[in-house]
C-alpha cells in the first residue's frame, strides 16, 4: 500500500516537472513514455501472484499508448503545416485586390499592402487596416490585363 501512495506522490512530481519543462501549452495531467513504464512497473510489482496480469495486457497497453503518441505527434505536425500552408497563401495575396469581410456585415475592397505572419491566423492589410485571412471574400489580380477573379469561401 505504501508503494502504490510513493508511485501516486512520484508520479505527480514527474508530471508537474515535465509539463514544466515542456511548452506552456502542455497541460499538468499529461503522461509522458517514462511515466507511463513507471506506473507500467509499478502495476507488475503490486500485482496478484495467484492472479497475474497477461504479457499480452502489457503488451496491449504499451501498443496503445505508442499509438496515441504517434497520433498526437501528427496532428502537431498537421497544425504546423496549416499554419505554414496559411503563411504561403497570404503572401500570395500581396499586391493584389481583395474583397474582406469588414465584420460588421460590410466589406471592403482594396490593394493588399502588407502581410502579418506573426500570429497564429495571418492577417493581411487592406487601407491601412489589418483582416484576418478567414476573412477574405474574393480576390482580383491588380494587373490591367488579367481581370480574374477568385472567390473564396
Amino acid at each position: 500500500m505504501s508503494s502504490v501512495s510513493s508511485l501516486s506522490s512520484t508520479t505527480s512530481t514527474s508530471s508537474t516537472t515535465s509539463s514544466t519543462s515542456t511548452s506552456s501549452t502542455t497541460s499538468s495531467s499529461t503522461l509522458t513514455t517514462a511515466d507511463f513504464l513507471q506506473l507500467l512497473a509499478v502495476q507488475m510489482q503490486n500485482q496478484d501472484p495467484m492472479n497475474p496480469m497477461e504479457d499480452t495486457a502489457y503488451l496491449a497497453q504499451l501498443a496503445q499508448f505508442t499509438s496515441l503518441e504517434q497520433v498526437s505527434s501528427l496532428s502537431d505536425e498537421v497544425t504546423s503545416l496549416r499554419s505554414d500552408q496559411q503563411k504561403a497563401a497570404a503572401a500570395n495575396y500581396l499586391g493584389r485586390t481583395v474583397t474582406m469581410d469588414d465584420g460588421n456585415g460590410g466589406t471592403v475592397t482594396g490593394e493588399v499592402t502588407a502581410v502579418n505572419t506573426s500570429e497564429d491566423t495571418p492577417t493581411l492589410e487592406v487601407d491601412g487596416t489589418y483582416y484576418s485571412l478567414s476573412s477574405l471574400i474574393s480576390v482580383t489580380s491588380s494587373s490591367s490585363s488579367s481581370s480574374s477573379t477568385t472567390t473564396t469561401s
